[in-house]
């Protein structure tokens, strides 16, 4: 692994949860009610003692910031984590993928549920869970594919062979 593919893997990481974090604001604007993410994190606060909003209740900017803050915090450590568990010449759409689908099955179907903080994943509609996992493929690839681009920020050009995909150097 290289510093640069860590950078832009935490970029990616961070790019990514940018997205999803504008998509839910929107969402919460435009239905009035709050996003899955903020009720993670008022179940989250319950769960550790602390008073919670009405749960029909729109957060305010000092929560939004909590709740966005540490979506983005989460990002940027999954997108080290994807730097430090893939290879530096990893295919972008097949480790993606595979990790944006691992990312998805860690944080939705153990972690959460086990925590307390989010209701059993399997007990969701498909709609659910169909959205949970795209949402986490779409993280997976945005973060590979800027982990792959800063690995070859350097300007050398990739060579290919015989038997291998295009691929850089090594030195």
């Amino acid at each position: 692994m290289n510093g640069r593919r860590m950078i832009g893997s935490i970029t990616g990481g961070l790019v990514a949860g940018l997205g999803l974090t504008a998509m839910m604001m929107l969402q919460e604007k435009k239905t009035g009610k709050p996003s899955e993410l903020t009720e993670l994190e008022r179940s989250s606060a319950a769960t550790l003692g602390q008073p919670t909003p009405h749960s029909e209740q729109l957060p305010s900017a000092t929560e939004q910031a909590v709740t966005q803050g540490g979506h983005l915090a989460l990002s940027a450590l999954a997108g080290a984590a994807y730097a430090a568990t893939s290879v530096d010449d990893a295919d972008v759409v097949v480790s993606g993928v595979a990790f944006g689908l691992a990312f998805y099955a860690v944080a939705h179907w153990i972690t959460g549920p086990a925590l307390g903080v989010k209701p059993r994943e399997w007990r969701s509609d498909a709609q659910t869970i169909g959205i949970h996992m795209m949402n986490h493929v779409l993280f997976g690839l945005i973060t590979a594919a800027v982990a792959r681009a800063a690995s070859r920020a350097d300007g050398e050009p990739p060579v290919a062979t015989k038997h291998q995909p295009l691929t850089r150097k090594r030195p």
